[in-house]
């Protein structure tokens, strides 16, 4: 795994976006956060992020506003 990830780093996949709220280089795990209404929706793309990227994944920029999730994966507020 590439050392340039990170905590709180924006991704994109199929249409989708993430935030990566888990990461244990120890154990090639990152897990993604995905900005969906559900009340968990990740992923953990262990060992994976070769194929993450195969399959048109990229890290976007991080100022991008989520529609359902916070910058730490949370779940925003229901107004």
């Amino acid at each position: 795994m590439d050392g340039d990830f990170s905590i709180g780093m924006k991704v994109f996949l199929d249409n989708e976006y993430g935030v990566i709220i888990d990461l244990k280089i120890h154990e090639l795990s990152t897990v993604i956060r995905w900005d969906t209404p559900k009340e968990k929706d990740i992923e953990d793309w262990c060992s994976m992020w070769q194929t993450f990227f195969d399959m048109g994944g990229k890290i976007i920029n991080q100022n991008h506003q989520f529609k359902y999730i916070n910058d730490d994966g949370s779940l925003k507020d229901k107004i």
